[in-house]
């Protein structure tokens, strides 16, 4: 669940590919029906950015790109992000999609005590 009601914004660590800059924006969904937790943006780059909608459930932080092409999934173990499906992950143990949950959760924008 969501505990902010307003655009929450942060940074990310740096990586190989991008030294520094990594940042995110997640907007909060205004539809509570709605099982997205809302929009995030991680912006890498001038040309790197994406937007994925966020939910969580069964043990994993979900990603959802906009246009619905794809979906990854951060395992949760004991509330902290361990494993990305993404292809990034796969290679080097590391990406932007788990990088994101973990500074969300510390952040407090993700409850994942109930996943």
């Amino acid at each position: 669940m969501c505990n902010a009601l307003a655009l929450t914004v942060g940074s990310l660590p740096a990586s190989k590919t991008h030294k520094s800059g990594r940042r995110w924006a997640f907007l909060p969904s205004s539809d509570l029906a709605s099982p997205s937790l809302g929009t995030l943006t991680i912006v890498q780059s001038k040309r790197d950015t994406v937007s994925y909608s966020v939910a969580v459930e069964d043990h994993q932080v979900l990603f959802a790109k906009a246009d619905g092409s794809e979906v990854y999934g951060v395992n949760l173990k004991a509330g902290r992000p361990v494993r990305c499906s993404c292809t990034g992950f796969h290679f080097a143990k590391k990406c932007k999609h788990l990088d994101a949950a973990v500074e969300m959760i510390a952040d407090g924008v993700l409850d994942v005590c109930h996943a």
